[in-house]
């Protein structure tokens, strides 16, 4: 039975499913086990996001770590990136019990390995399940690890990429935490950056009471939009469950779209360099795409999600990439995404040209967009060839279909 489960929840690059349905503590311990197995270190950073369920998921994985003699680097509460980062820090694999913007009932991991090298179905993740699927000890609880904080650290890190002098205070802007992780580092973040901003949704809740803690639905951006607006800030921001994505709204209340966001940044970055390159992912708006390379901007396409993005980068030394979803990587933060370093380089550009933000995306002018729209349906694969046999001319299949004609 577990082992169908684990086909349920192994995904293409993290684990994902419902708690004490799909992932009960019995296949978490599994899990850990198997992680711990697969990679080299004696040692391995362990975080959660603030569902309600972590306590019982982080018992559970960090007995199955220890139960292979490997030690626990237990750094609590935190944001995705935040393991990301102290991977990268320290060169230690690591693991973060997160369901990112799904619903309360869901628990899952992402994983990376030493030096934040990301681990997806290509890169680790199959073996990382032939391991749970062959391990067969019984499930069993060992000592609760220590808490170390380290958030310290982490911004330390974070300072050598945007210095806190870079950052005007002038600049106001209003953060929707959505009752997501974010919280448990704002007082530090802000404290260290001196940031003016309003809160709202800050604190930790895994019932998410005030809305769903997924920005990628411009529904649960109606309360930052009229915050944004009532209060004349500069522009709002909102970050999903484990604050590893970041969506922002301008002075008028405008979505910019991660799209746009990843031509920002690119432009910005290429006021600084000679040259880039800039990776990806498929459904990035191709007129955006079309405009970086105008630029002479080397952009890379790359299949959607983090582990396929991070790969990439690393083999072509990329600077930046970006996700439509509002996913953002920097090779100074060793190819890993964070919300949390997008905000802080976006208030860096603004402190820079001293704008509003509406302002800053006014230049461009690019073909409307429809954003994502999603269908359920019943066969994927019939679905796809009835879409293909729709046009004529030639499919791009890197990932799913992608047509491209002249005018869209």
């Amino acid at each position: 039975m577990d082992e169908n489960k684990l086909d349920l929840i192994f995904k293409a690059y993290d684990v994902r499913g419902v708690f004490n349905e799909s992932i009960t503590p019995e296949i978490a311990f599994k899990v850990g086990a198997a992680f711990a197995s697969y990679v080299d270190s004696d040692e391995i950073i362990v975080g959660h996001d603030g569902r309600i369920s972590n306590e019982e998921m982080f018992t559970a994985v960090s007995s199955g770590i220890q139960n292979m003699n490997k030690k626990v680097l237990y750094v609590g509460t935190v944001p995705t990136d935040v393991v990301y980062t102290l991977s990268g820090i320290k060169n230690l694999p690591g693991l973060i019990i997160t369901a990112s913007h799904n619903p309360k009932q869901y628990t899952g991991f992402k994983f990376c390995n030493n030096g934040a090298i990301a681990i997806g179905q290509e890169t680790g993740l199959r073996e990382i399940k032939k391991l749970a699927e062959d391990f067969n000890e019984e499930f069993k609880v060992l000592d609760f690890p220590p808490k170390k904080n380290m958030i310290d650290l982490y911004l330390e890190h974070f300072k050598k990429i945007v210095d806190t002098s870079e950052i005007s205070e002038t600049v106001k802007f209003c953060i929707d935490g959505g009752n997501g992780v974010l919280g448990s580092i704002i007082e530090d973040l802000s404290k260290t950056y001196k940031l003016n901003y309003e809160g709202l949704y800050m604190d930790v809740d895994g019932n998410f009471p005030n809305h769903p803690a997924d920005p990628s639905d411009e529904n649960n951006l109606s309360d930052l939009k009229a915050k944004v607006l009532s209060n004349n800030l500069d522009f709002g921001v909102a970050f999903d469950g484990d604050a590893d994505r970041s969506v922002f709204i301008d002075d008028k209340g405008n979505l910019i779209s991660g799209s746009l966001m990843t031509c920002l940044i690119s432009d910005w970055l290429l006021e600084k360099q000679t040259e880039i390159k800039v990776v990806h992912n498929v459904n990035v708006q191709p007129s955006i795409v079309e405009y970086l390379k105008s630029k002479g901007v080397q952009t890379i396409r790359s299949k959607v999600g983090h582990s396929y993005i991070k790969k990439i980068m690393r083999d072509n030394d990329a600077d930046f990439g970006g996700e439509h979803s509002a996913h953002f990587y920097l090779r100074e933060n060793f190819y890993a995404d964070s919300g949390i370093l997008t905000l802080l380089i976006f208030l860096k550009i603004l402190s820079e040209k001293n704008i509003k933000s509406g302002e800053l995306i006014e230049k461009y002018d690019f073909m409307p967009s429809s954003g994502e729209i999603n269908y359920t349906v019943n066969d994927v694969g019939m679905s796809l060839d009835k879409i293909e046999n729709s046009f004529e001319g030639n499919f791009d299949k890197l990932d799913g279909i992608s047509y491209f004609s002249d005018n869209f």
